[in-house]
């Protein structure tokens, strides 16, 4: 059995000798020459989950001072830009169409560091490394911080490494997901988006997915960035059907729109035995009617 040594510095060592190259090679890609690393970083947080204020930039970066002064120098750049959230007394800042484009390269890159660093390790030894790195920052890092920023984009380490590219296992920025998500919660939730996060989360947290709040809120207003294993599990929990938020196919979409109208309006209509919930909508009873009728057609057959 062999023993395992390490000296006091080495660990540091190695952690900031990987650190340093990673940073490099991102910084010499052709989005991020000008940018330092903690500005690269700010764009990351923005392109993850949305506008953020000054604070929750610090928080989210970790970092011992106040952001501003990076912020100001990409406001300057064009990539970043100031806004209002629903309290219009709190500075939020947002990327431009430009910084996202920029974030979104950078994202890219990382990918490809990814792959080229750890591709002759075997997966279960990644999985490990990963492992015990989280535990390690959890001792200097506020709790959560890693969930904040990175549930919503996880997916198995296997896939990840397997992947030609980040398109096959992630969704960035979907409208398409976005306008579903909203159309599930208008159909089964009436529209109150943190009541669903409140009965969703919890049977998300089931399956090993974990969404934040703060992310919850990004997919409902920009459907992304986020991996393609989380979409799935969000979306069997959401309609039972894995594909609802992946698939393109009409057929398959009206399918499960309609069988999720349909279980409304039984439930509005108190054959469940939940009691009504108000009055039904046009929708609804056409896909009732349509669910009734297949059974008749089903049973006349039989």
């Amino acid at each position: 059995m062999s023993v395992h040594r390490l000296a006091p510095s080495e660990l540091r060592y190695l952690l900031l000798a990987l650190s340093k190259e990673w940073e490099r090679a991102v910084l010499e890609h052709a989005h991020t020459r000008d940018l330092t690393s903690a500005q690269v970083e700010i764009l990351l947080v923005l392109n993850e989950s949305g506008p953020h204020s000054m604070q929750d930039l610090g928080q989210m970066l970790l970092l011992n001072r106040d952001p501003f002064r990076s912020v100001d120098s990409l406001v300057a750049k064009g990539l970043v830009e100031r806004g209002s959230g629903e309290d219009k007394r709190k500075v939020l800042w947002s990327l431009t169409a430009e910084g996202t484009t920029a974030a979104a390269s950078i994202v890219a890159t990382d990918f490809t560091l990814l792959r080229s660093f750890i591709s002759d390790i075997p997966v279960e030894s990644t999985g490990t490394l990963v492992s015990l790195l989280r535990e390690l920052q959890g001792n200097v890092a506020p709790s959560g911080v890693l969930e904040e920023r990175f549930g919503a984009q996880q997916s198995p380490v296997a896939d990840l490494l397997s992947a030609q590219s980040l398109e096959e296992i992630q969704n960035n920025r979907s409208t398409v997901v976005a306008a579903r998500l909203r159309q599930v919660i208008d159909m089964k939730d009436a529209g109150d988006a943190r009541t669903a996060y409140e009965k969703y989360g919890p049977m998300l947290a089931q399956r090993d997915v974990t969404l934040t709040r703060r992310a919850w809120f990004s997919l409902l207003d920009q459907g992304g960035p986020v991996s393609d294993h989380v979409l799935a599990h969000l979306s069997e929990v959401l309609t039972g059907n894995a594909e609802y938020l992946l698939t393109d196919d009409e057929k398959v979409l009206r399918e499960i729109d309609n069988h999720m109208r349909a279980e409304n309006a039984l439930l509005l209509a108190g054959v469940t035995g939940f009691g009504g919930r108000g009055s039904l909508d046009a929708g609804a009873l056409q896909a009732l009617a349509e669910l009734v009728q297949k059974r008749l057609d089903a049973s006349e057959k039989d």
